[in-house]
């Protein structure tokens, strides 16, 4: 699945200059947002993550499912995997 599909772009917000990502079609499509959550904890699982951390509002958002499916707890910090 292409997830920049989901991701709209809008110019010169908040001000000009600056391309503001905007996720809200990503995590309000259901089956594109359990694909996007099950390709981060995929990764996870790969590098055999002990927790995981996620930094302001997308880091909630997309941290706290991921670390719920494999199972590790969640500390607020910049989006990332820790190895033990």
């Amino acid at each position: 699945m292409n997830f920049k599909d989901y991701v709209t772009t809008v110019p010169n917000f908040p001000k000009d200059g600056i391309m503001f990502r905007d996720i809200t079609p990503l995590i309000r499509d259901g089956k594109a947002f359990n694909a996007c959550i099950d390709e981060i904890a995929e990764y996870g699982k790969r590098i055999n993550a002990n927790v995981v951390i996620g930094p302001e509002a997308r880091g909630f958002i997309f941290g706290c499912p991921v670390a719920y499916k494999l199972g590790l707890g969640f500390v607020d910090g910049i989006l990332s995997f820790i190895k033990a």
